[in-house]
């Protein structure tokens, strides 16, 4: 914000008698020939500083309403796509819009990117994670959507960007762990608990956020009547948090043999979202949460 003009006056007063060689020239009169010259130049002082105030406006206005072509705006971007629609170009020819803005047709609700090293490009591609539905229930694009969502990437982006939109099946859990209870519900009534603690846990995740070994074992420790988590660390192949993933084509992606790999303590989702097997297809092999949870009530081992 500009200064006042008084005050840049009494500064340009103040330092201008530092210099003064003969103190007789010091006049308090406003009337003065010195004092004048000096009201005149706060006064050029003053303009230039609101002159530089409005122009950093200007600035801050331009910027924010700039197309970087950063990853966020690619986001930002590919939530705004409308199925069925096309894009139009404005009349300065500069940049692509939908002549009206139908809500009901944005099927992508939620996103992500990040950033891979790709044969024949000097700088980085960007990966456009995406996917449809609600957080808890998310789904991948179907083929048709997933096509007309990367011709409208393409239509926007940067010359000389590289862009991949992607679109997977939900990355499967399988918690694999032994939870002792109090015996105070049926088994059934424990496996409920438990699957209604996991779904919380997998709502209140968001898209394409990290999971914990740690905190799938905590989420199952909050269903009621649990008592403890355990699973023997030694039994690497036997027991812990496992998951698996699909690839772009829809297989599940093969490890060493196994289309199951144990995470160790994170992991972040292939597809964005993580979820409960099927047990059907692809995932007849994949155990649902009540297959591979072992339950057990407390004192009562053997």
């Amino acid at each position: 914000m500009a200064r006042t003009l008084t005050s840049i006056y009494n500064e340009a007063k103040e330092t201008r008698n530092q210099y003064l060689e003969k103190t007789e020239y010091i006049n308090s009169s406003k009337m003065s020939i010195l004092d004048a010259i000096t009201w005149i130049v706060a006064t050029c002082i003053w303009t230039f500083d609101n002159i530089l105030d409005v122009f950093q406006v200007d600035i801050v206005n331009d910027l924010s309403n700039r197309i970087n072509g950063t990853p966020a705006y690619y986001v930002n971007a590919i939530l705004k796509f409308q199925n069925g629609d096309s894009l139009v170009m404005n009349e300065e020819g500069t940049s692509f819009s939908y002549p009206t803005i139908d809500e009901s047709k944005r099927i992508i609700t939620c996103a992500s990117y990040s950033e891979y090293e790709q044969e024949g490009f000097h700088d980085k591609a960007l990966l456009l994670k995406v996917a449809k539905g609600e957080s808890g229930a998310y789904e991948r694009l179907s083929e048709e959507e997933l096509i007309k969502a990367r011709a409208y990437i393409n239509q926007i982006k940067f010359a000389g960007t590289a862009i991949k939109v992607v679109s997977r099946k939900g990355d499967v859990l399988i918690p694999k762990l032994t939870v002792y209870h109090d015996g105070a519900e049926t088994e059934d009534a424990v496996y409920s608990n438990i699957e209604n603690a996991l779904n919380d846990y997998i709502a209140n995740l968001g898209f394409d956020g990290y999971i914990y070994t740690q905190k799938v074992i905590d989420a199952i420790q909050k269903a009621a009547h649990v008592v403890d988590v355990y699973y023997d660390s030694s039994q690497t192949d036997l027991q812990g948090v496992f998951i698996a993933q699909y690839d772009d084509n829809g297989n599940l992606i093969n490890h060493d043999g196994r289309i199951e790999s144990k995470i160790e303590r994170f992991v972040i989702p292939n597809s964005g979202f993580v979820r409960q097997s099927t047990g059907e297809g692809q995932e007849t092999e994949l155990n649902k949460w009540r297959e591979s949870i072992i339950l057990k009530v407390e004192g009562n081992e053997i």
